[in-house]
């Protein structure tokens, strides 16, 4: 089954499949060799300087490109040697690259080594760990506001008035973007306040409890 490749992610595809097999080399070389990082632009930029064979304006592309394919892979709950083949499909089958079905076994061998970088496996395991759940959080935005209070006759001036406090939560669930929203007055601010800053200090303790044992965090 071919893949749907995300538009922006085109032209490094088209980079890593004419990497050479040296260029290669120093890329899984660079990334297994490297302390695990979640953000791919700053992986791109420790590994800039073990990869002469990969131009600079090319490898944060390619990278990002890498870890988009890794989060993906480990999402579809497919098996590794299945994915790359439906990849290399989806490559012979644009004719942006200009590649031929004769190009599929060298394409495949790429991949399936680009695709299996130990630190990588790691870090798409532990956020799809990290993010297996029904929702996932996107963002959120406090909307606050005076609600003014009339009287018996509306065409006098309010009363008085009201400050309410709206929070709209954004979420990812079944891969659809959703949102709701809850009205919180000023207790509710402090509280929600306590429970964020309580939540702090235990990741704050169990971040001591890894390094008191050896095991690296994450920083995802």
């Amino acid at each position: 089954m071919a893949l749907q490749i995300p538009k922006q992610h085109l032209p490094a595809i088209g980079k890593i499949v004419k990497l050479s097999d040296a260029a290669i080399d120093e890329l899984i070389k660079a990334l297994s060799s490297a302390t695990i990082t979640a953000e791919a632009s700053t992986m791109a930029e420790k590994i800039a300087g073990s990869v002469p064979g990969v131009r600079p304006e090319d490898l944060a592309a390619i990278v990002e490109t890498l870890y988009s394919l890794y989060h993906v892979r480990e999402f579809s709950e497919v098996r590794h040697a299945r994915f790359v083949r439906d990849l290399v499909e989806t490559i012979l089958s644009n004719p942006d690259f200009g590649l031929k079905k004769t190009d599929a076994p060298i394409i495949g061998k790429k991949l399936q080594r680009l695709l299996n970088v130990k630190t990588l496996n790691i870090l798409s395991k532990a956020i799809r760990l990290q993010r297996d759940s029904e929702r996932i959080y996107c963002d959120a935005r406090i909307i606050s506001d005076v609600r003014p209070v009339f009287g018996d006759n509306v065409e006098e001036r309010p009363i008085s008035a009201v400050i309410t406090h709206t929070l709209k939560l954004g979420y990812d669930e079944m891969g659809e973007h959703r949102e709701f929203f809850v009205v919180l007055d000023e207790q509710d601010l402090n509280a929600l306040q306590d429970v964020l800053e309580r939540a702090k200090a235990k990741g704050d303790t169990l971040t001591e409890i890894l390094n008191a044992a050896s095991i690296p965090r994450l920083g995802i």
